[in-house]
């Protein structure tokens, strides 16, 4: 479970500074695709690369950063609330769930509004299975911790009333 939840704060972490760092320079970018400069950047930094690669790079680049700038604000602000719910599931604070749960659908639900539209290849489907799965396996650790908790209350003061 720590692994995963280590996973959760590493990309968390990794996606606010991304999404703030694309919401600042993503204009000055958009204007260095256009004139040609990324590409010779990356055609220097990556001289191997292969040409279809190359052009897949670039198509990628060019539709993130043809996004509204928006868009990189509004995941700024849920990645910030998938960090604050790590974090508290490191506590064991079940509210920390609830919180990385909503952050996660609501990040979903702005790629399909600002992103998906304007891309040809499906990749909704595996970052929603993705969640998915994460959201799945918090859950039953959550749910593991109230049964270990509900059975050290018994043992503690016997059977319930009706048992």
């Amino acid at each position: 479970m720590t692994i995963l939840l280590v996973l959760s704060l590493i990309n968390a972490i990794y996606q606010l500074f991304s999404s703030l760092f694309t919401y600042f320079f993503g204009p000055m970018m958009k204007e260095m695709l256009e004139n040609g400069q990324f590409e010779d950047s990356f055609r220097a930094f990556m001289p191997n690369t292969d040409e279809a690669t190359f052009e897949a790079m670039m198509d990628n680049i060019a539709t993130q950063l043809s996004v509204n700038p928006t868009y990189y604000l509004i995941l700024f602000v849920l990645f910030l609330g998938s960090l604050i719910g790590v974090i508290k599931m490191f506590k064991l604070q079940r509210i920390g769930f609830h919180i990385y749960s909503i952050s996660q659908f609501l990040i979903l639900i702005a790629g399909v509004a600002f992103i998906h539209s304007k891309q040809a290849q499906g990749g909704f489907f595996s970052e929603f299975i993705t969640t998915l799965l994460f959201i799945l396996i918090y859950h039953l650790y959550f749910k593991r911790i109230e049964f270990e908790e509900q059975q050290l209350n018994q043992d503690k003061h016997g059977p319930a009333e009706g048992e």
